[in-house]
């Protein structure tokens, strides 16, 4: 199977490039989307809060992209993985409509967004009994499967997800015991404590962090302490705190598997790719945008810079035609010239 565009990804990025595309002068009929996950939306589909494009929710704004790429007449196939890529751009990918399958591109987007972060809590002494979570994946339990993650919680970081599920939880009728950023400031704007943790009486303390996890099939508790200056646990301010689920929150990096796996050079500030001023990879061909690319801070930073890849992917494509139609402009401007001699 041949396609002039595939992108991996149908979150924001991957549907808003795939939408520019086709307004770029690419026929719909050759771009295909590809998404691993049953739905359309990427994790939009678990974000019911407003906040997205000024007062959408998540789930709004996702459903909103997909019909419109839908009206345009892009094909988009779900429980898609792409298995590999390789530097000519030939993806091999599973689904059980299509099973096994090679797919030839001539560019490929790579929109797979980005993954949780554990690393501070690996460090954390005890246990892993069951009921230590990401934040993502408690959202993804309570908006979207209809389960709680637990009764009594306690909440490791200060991200905006950190706050977002618990008061989540808060709402469901669970109890936050408190919230602990190991740094001396939230990660988060200030503003945000406000607005989800004051109504719902949740505790937020700085300096603090999670020492030890008790629990054998479920956690049971854990130890919390203050840190010093220069990050330690400070013993005697440690205290011992039952509960039955843990959901951290350590920030995010690029999803850049696909990518590493076809060659692209990776930077190590960002943990994305290197890219050219028109978001062209290591990799001739293959582009990345949104959280693939870098952690963005906000959804319309992302939005804008799909659009700019899309449109840099048709300048791409134009090229070999362009160069052929100069080439043929070129012979025929030599014969003429022959013919006048």
């Amino acid at each position: 199977m041949k396609k002039k565009l595939v992108i991996i990804g149908s979150g924001p990025s991957g549907l808003v490039s795939a939408m520019t595309a086709v307004k770029s002068g690419i026929s719909a009929s050759d771009i295909l989307v590809l998404e691993r996950e049953n739905e359309l939306g990427g994790t939009l589909n678990q974000c019911i809060h407003t906040g997205f494009m000024k007062n959408l929710t998540g789930t709004e704004l996702a459903s909103n992209l997909i019909k419109a790429v839908k009206k345009l007449g892009i094909e988009c196939r779900t429980e898609s993985c792409v298995l590999s890529l390789t530097p000519e751009k030939i993806l091999t990918v599973i689904s059980p409509k299509q099973g096994y399958q090679k797919i030839q591109a001539e560019a490929v987007i790579l929109a797979m967004g980005c993954r949780e972060q554990s690393r501070g809590v690996l460090s954390i002494g005890g246990t892993r009994p069951a009921g230590v979570l990401s934040a993502g994946a408690a959202q993804k339990y309570i908006n979207i499967d209809g389960y709680m993650p637990g009764k009594k919680t306690v909440v490791i970081g200060s991200t905006d997800i950190a706050f977002i599920i618990a008061r989540r939880l808060a709402i469901e009728g669970g109890r936050v015991i408190t919230v602990v950023e190991p740094k001396g400031a939230p990660l988060s704007d200030k503003k945000n404590i406000k607005e989800y943790l004051h109504p719902f009486n949740i505790p937020f303390e700085l300096n603090h962090n999670v020492t030890k996890i008790y629990g054998k099939e479920r956690i049971e508790a854990v130890d919390i302490c203050q840190l010093d200056k220069k990050g330690k646990p400070i013993k005697k301010t440690k205290r011992k705190l039952e509960c039955d689920s843990l959901v951290y929150s350590c920030g995010y990096t690029p999803d850049v598997d696909i990518a590493v796996g076809a060659g692209a050079r990776i930077k190590r500030d960002t943990k994305g790719p290197y890219t050219k001023r028109n978001y062209e990879t290591t990799i001739s061909g293959v582009f990345v945008t949104g959280n693939a690319h870098y952690i963005h801070k906000n959804i319309d930073k992302i939005l804008k810079e799909s659009v700019a890849v899309a449109e840099a992917v048709a300048k791409f494509l134009q090229k070999p035609n362009q160069q052929k139609k100069e080439k043929k402009n070129e012979d025929n401007a030599h014969i003429n010239s022959e013919n006048q001699e």
